[in-house]
């Protein structure tokens, strides 16, 4: 076991020094972990492979603008690839609206110049008591929140492992702050 462990930690030096055969070797032992990772998403099969020789792709490319540092695998590439699928299904979803404003989120809107002055100011106060609302709650809250909810679709396991509590304990708190945000938004439309 410690032999394989020093094996692997040359062969990952070697690659992180731009060797060419390294990286050849890592992906062969890599590669179907992270293919697996992405079935276990729900992609297809082959769409699985081509995210996966992306997210490949993607790491020797860092690895050559010297950004990467240490190669933890297969950890690494399986949290590019999630990412790489994560951005291919907000495509699918913005692809599949074909163009029906009304469905796309607020922000997303294009912008209006007949919107009046006080319509954009409620909005703006509604933010503010939103920002409001969600600096009220725990640093920790806060952080679950922003991970689960900044537009990456992480899903709760996965906040879960960065912040290290549990997929319920996740999901709770989510709930609390949610109750909080809709609180203030909704105060503030009855005054």
């Amino acid at each position: 076991m410690e032999r394989t462990q020093k094996g692997d930690e040359d062969v990952s030096q070697r690659a992180l020094a731009g060797d060419r055969r390294a990286w050849d070797a890592l992906i062969a032992r890599h590669h179907r972990r992270v293919v697996v990772s992405l079935l276990a998403k729900g992609i297809r099969v082959d769409r699985a492979h081509e995210l996966a020789q992306e997210a490949w792709t993607r790491l020797i490319q860092q690895q050559q603008r010297g950004l990467l540092t240490e190669l933890r695998l297969p950890n690494l590439a399986i949290t590019q690839a999630a990412f790489l699928a994560a951005d291919d299904a907000r495509r699918a979803r913005r692809e599949a609206i074909t163009g029906n404003v009304e469905e796309l989120p607020e922000r997303q809107h294009p912008v209006d110049p007949t919107v009046s002055a006080e319509r954009r100011l409620l909005s703006e106060e509604q933010l503010a008591r939103a920002h409001e609302a969600l600096a009220g709650c725990s640093p920790s809250a806060r952080n679950v929140f922003l991970l689960a909810c900044d537009g990456q679709e992480l899903p709760h396991a996965e906040v879960a492992a960065r912040v290290g509590l549990s997929v319920q304990r996740v999901r709770q708190i989510l709930c609390e702050v949610r109750k909080k945000l809709r609180t203030a938004l909704e105060e503030e439309s009855h005054d």
